[in-house]
């Protein structure tokens, strides 16, 4: 009899983990405007999702003919667990480079915060990596003034629009264009680049932050650490307000951008950059319908660019149009001057 009811408050309890799964991968496909505050469930997804795995463990352990509950919830949502940590185990990185590959790197810079070694290290970087376009996100405006006989010394082109700049060793085709959004001080900026005589849309990003003080991740990570009820909820009313805010917003910046990938479906495009957002949010989702996500094919496991004061995430992103196929995606970690991490990508054009 107590075994019997044990089973069925764990099953109920699985159930339970079940549907807030769902609900978290559902919340996907709604913009943050509708519901700022329901759409931080989404973040709880890899809660949801190593709870249905445990439970998985438990009934193989105690009632395996239940073993298919945590299996059938999971499948559900099997494409999106794949977008959150894939599996793709073989790694091109190595093939030899082609006049049809290009090499980009996106990366939140997190200047000019940084010092002068600092400098010099992304400037390093940036030359030992030999990338074809770099995306930058947080650079001082006068970063490539101030280090011209760098920019001079390299086949790099530079286009930059407040704190977002792009280098390119391709033409560009435009200046610098300006995406106009709601915002309180993030941008994003687009431009053509002349690849091999074809018309390539790149669009650098760095989407709403979440503005979250040094001293907001502290009492977060305090919390985490010693933890008691009124810091609990002082911590958590805090992460709520500000993380929903911020979750309106780059709702309305993702539709944004969106509608520029849909005027230009003819055209080769990349759009990357600090999205600000995981692989199970609405940002992702959207671009994910119209593009293909650079990690999700060729990066393997969770994959965090960002992983600072305890708040480990992947939320810089590249994502491009079928032309391309991506041959190779991963996450430098050689650089530390910033609170991210670069996301290097090769691409290959595909042969018409």
């Amino acid at each position: 009899m107590l075994k019997r009811l044990a089973i069925s408050i764990f099953l109920g309890a699985n159930l339970c983990t079940i549907l807030l799964l769902w609900l978290s991968v559902a919340l996907t496909y709604i913009s943050p405007e509708h519901l700022p505050r329901l759409s931080l469930l989404t973040l709880a997804f890899p809660v949801f999702l190593a709870a249905n795995i445990l439970f998985l463990l438990f009934w193989l352990l105690f009632k395996a003919r239940l073993t298919w509950v945590p299996i059938a919830g999971m499948l559900l949502v099997g494409g999106h667990i794949l977008d959150y940590t894939p599996l793709n185990l073989q790694n091109n990185s190595n093939n030899p480079a082609a006049d049809t590959t290009l090499t980009i790197i996106t990366y939140n810079a997190n200047y000019p915060k940084s010092k002068e070694e600092s400098t010099q290290a992304l400037l390093q970087f940036l030359k030992t990596t030999n990338a074809d376009i770099v995306c930058i996100q947080e650079i001082s405006r006068q970063f490539f003034n101030i280090n011209r006989k760098w920019l001079d010394s390299t086949d790099y082109q530079v286009r930059q629009d407040h704190s977002i700049a792009i280098l390119s060793k391709h033409p560009f085709l435009s200046d610098a264009i300006h995406i106009d959004y709601p915002t309180r001080k993030n941008h994003s900026v687009a431009c053509w680049i002349n690849y091999y005589g074809d018309s390539l849309l790149v669009i650098n990003n760095h989407l709403e932050s979440n503005h979250l003080s040094n001293k907001d991740k502290d009492e977060y990570t305090h919390t985490i650490i010693d933890p008691n009820q009124q810091a609990i909820k002082s911590s958590t009313r805090l992460l709520i307000n500000k993380l929903s805010k911020a979750a309106n917003y780059r709702g309305a910046q993702t539709d944004s951008i969106c509608t520029i990938i849909d005027h230009n479906l003819n055209h080769s495009t990349i759009v990357c950059g600090d999205l600000n957002d995981t692989p199970i949010s609405y940002t992702y989702q959207q671009l994910a319908q119209r593009l293909t996500s650079a990690y999700r094919e060729a990066g393997t496991g969770p994959g965090f660019t960002y992983s600072r004061r305890s708040f480990p995430v992947r939320i810089d992103h590249l994502f491009f149009t079928n032309d391309w196929t991506c041959t190779s995606c991963r996450i430098d970690h050689t650089i530390s001057t910033s609170d991210h991490y670069p996301l290097i990508v090769r691409l290959t054009k595909k042969i018409r």
